[in-house]
């Protein structure tokens, strides 16, 4: 058990405890009847979840930056969550369409941005600079 505790695991950790300490302190548990219900509360936590992984990253990260794939990622479960709600309320399969067509596009760009993300350039740019 102590080897858990080590340097490398204890960011992951303190980013549950976190994300747990917010969605404990937001979620009424008391409205959590079926398990519909239990699926959105879960989604909502890994999307509380991303959200500080995204927040702890950008303020402890040298370049200040956002990782555009983290934002893609909480806005697609986001949606996915977004979609259990319309089912368990009214099904509408134009809502639910619009928004897996919504869904599609994220993937395509959270591809895109895995493809050609600026540490990509960076490697190629100082490979060439080597190279020379």
């Amino acid at each position: 058990m102590k080897s858990f505790f080590i340097e490398k695991n204890m960011p992951p950790l303190i980013k549950f405890i976190i994300a747990l300490v917010l969605f404990i302190s937001i979620k009424d548990f008391n409205s959590i009847d079926s398990f519909s219900k239990l699926a959105v509360a879960l989604l909502e936590l890994i999307i509380i979840l991303e959200l500080v992984r995204m927040l702890i990253e950008f303020l402890l990260s040298d370049e200040n930056r956002i990782r555009m794939r983290l934002m893609i990622d909480s806005t697609i479960v986001f949606f996915i969550r977004d979609i259990m709600l319309i089912v368990n309320d009214t099904f509408d399969s134009k809502k639910i369409f619009a928004i897996l067509g919504i869904i599609a596009i994220l993937f395509a760009f959270r591809i895109f941005t895995v493809k050609y993300s600026p540490s990509f350039f960076e490697k190629e740019y100082t490979k060439k600079e080597i190279d020379e």
